[in-house]
Parts: C-alpha cells; sequence; structure tokens
C-alpha cells in the first residue's frame, strides 16, 4: 500500500509535530535557564513532565476518538478510506511528543554543560534504528510502510531517549551537587 503511506505519512506526521514542537522548544528552554538559574531545575522538570503528559493527552484524544475523523477528513481533506488508513500510525505515534520532550530535557542539560557528543552519537543511534527497523518491518515482516516509519520514528526515538539515559543523568548529578556548594 505504498500510494496510501505516501498519501497519508506526511498528513500523520505533521500533525504529530504540531505537538511535539513545543516539546522541541523546551530545550531552548533548558539551555538558557539552567545557565541563569541553576536552583530552579526542579521546577523545569516538573514543568516537563506536565507539558508532555497534556500533549500526550490531547493527541490520544484525537488519535483514540472520533477526533481522528475530524481533523484527518474536514481539516486535511482526506477520503474516508485514507482517514481510516491513518488512525494506526497517529495511535503508534501518540505518545511520541513526551519523547519529544524527554529529548530535549537529555540534549538541553548535556548542551548546557559543554558535553555535545552524547548529543551526536545520540542523533546517529535514532537514524540508524529508523533505518533497521523500516528495512526488517518492510523487508521481511512485510508490513505496511506507513505503520512501518511510524514504528521506526518511534523505536529511533526510544533508543536515543535511552541512549542519552546516563550522560543526561551525569549531567543532572553535576547540576544537583553544584546546587549544593552554591551559597
Amino acid at each position: 500500500m505504498a500510494l496510501e503511506s505516501l498519501a497519508v505519512l506526511p498528513v500523520v506526521t505533521s500533525f504529530v509535530f504540531i505537538f511535539r514542537a513545543l516539546g522541541l522548544s523546551y530545550q531552548e528552554v533548558i539551555i538558557a535557564l539552567m545557565d541563569e538559574k541553576k536552583k530552579e531545575i526542579k521546577l523545569l522538570l516538573k514543568f516537563a513532565v506536565l507539558l508532555a503528559s497534556v500533549l500526550v493527552l490531547v493527541l490520544a484524544l484525537f488519535a483514540f476518538t472520533p477526533l481522528a475523523e475530524f481533523w484527518f477528513i474536514t481539516v486535511s481533506g482526506l477520503s474516508r478510506e485514507l482517514a481510516d488508513f491513518a488512525r494506526l500510525p497517529l495511535m503508534i505515534m501518540f505518545f511520541f511528543p513526551a519523547l519529544t520532550v524527554l529529548i530535549s530535557i537529555q540534549r538541553g542539560l548535556l548542551v548546557s554543560h559543554k558535553n555535545t557528543k552524547p548529543v551526536t552519537v545520540g542523533t546517529i543511534i535514532e537514524f540508524m534504528t529508523i533505518v533497521i527497523v523500516l528495512l526488517i518491518l518492510i523487508n521481511y515482516l512485510d508490513l505496511i510502510g506507513a505503520i512501518a516509519a511510524t514504528i521506526g520514528f518511534v523505536a529511533g526515538r526510544l533508543a536515543a531517549n535511552f541512549y542519552l539515559m546516563k550522560p543526561s543523568f551525569s549531567s543532572l548529578k553535576i547540576q544537583v551537587t553544584e546546587q549544593a556548594i552554591e551559597p
């Protein structure tokens, strides 16, 4: 179903991007405020959890309710068949905004501590995971392209999030230690 996948994948990923955009911009917030207000890390992390939760909840409302039809048919102009085809990829990606908030925190902590090598490695891991998952799901499991792609995106981001856990926790420990030392 290559034609259908090509038709719905941009619609699904651009809709998910609307929710991811806030998470992406949070990286800049982390970097800016880590330099200015190091004591606010707990507040920044609390807000990140709230942001991720709200984004996932709202996207889940679209993914798992008739709001998906409204978005895909009325707003995006897809046919009923393509709208039905787009629902599963959207369901697969409904928690992607939370992963984006997490990776923004991870990258922000690393950049603010001038430890950017893990960011580069994490990006390579994400890309390679997407490619490998796509190859396996399409060539060996004969999955539909849009479904394989969304699974690949999620798997790639999870792999990058997982890889960045240790270095970002190290940066967070440094941050907490610096707070304890400051008068």
